[in-house]
């Protein structure tokens, strides 16, 4: 089985350097523009590849590079490459990774040297430095963290306010900070 540039990409960084791939893919052919934060993309091509084509139908009119990213990232294209790759025994099918087979294989298209180092290494690997911290703050919040912050934000304007000491949900009280795993909330530095 001979690997594309998306099946390395989904080895190298899993579903979302899937989607940040084809999005600087795109951008280097110029069949997307990315102005600040924003994303338009012309047609594709007849002979792109599915997830180029899945980009470039997120963001006909323009859209927010975070929005197409997570889209492409969570879509059926990207799901297809997975599924792919594990049929193959190039991914593990308990956590994604990729097994042995799957590194090595990451390994030597990296030494072939055909494909863009973002390919490998994700955004820092960008040259365009503007475009470089636009994919790179487009990353979305790791699973409940914005929640976990959006929380924290609250209390820390509830302490503004004194609401804290009438309603008893400061940090001082032993407030565990939700279900995100952290220790007590309080205590001095």
């Amino acid at each position: 089985m001979v690997l594309d540039v998306y099946e390395v990409a989904y080895l190298a960084g899993g579903p979302r350097r899937v989607a940040e791939v084809a999005l600087l893919r795109l951008r280097e052919r110029g069949l997307v523009g990315v102005v600040g934060p924003r994303v338009r993309a012309g047609l594709p091509a007849d002979d792109a590849h599915p997830v180029e084509r899945a980009l470039t139908g997120a963001c006909p009119r323009g859209r927010s590079v975070a929005a197409v990213l997570t889209a492409v990232a969570g879509g059926p294209e990207a799901a297809g490459i997975r599924d792919g790759l594990r049929a193959a025994g190039l991914l593990g099918r308990v956590c994604s990774r990729p097994t042995a087979a799957g590194r090595r294989r990451v390994a030597a298209a990296r030494a072939r040297g055909a494909w863009p180092a973002y390919v490998f290494d994700g955004p820092p690997a960008v040259p365009d430095r503007m475009l470089r911290r636009v994919v790179q703050e487009a990353a979305p919040l790791p699973s409940g963290l914005g929640r976990y912050l959006a929380r924290m934000g609250r209390a820390l304007d509830r302490a503004d306010r004194g609401d804290d000491a009438e309603h008893g949900h400061g940090y001082g009280h032993g407030h565990d900070g939700g279900s995100c795993g952290g220790g007590g909330g309080g205590g001095s530095d």
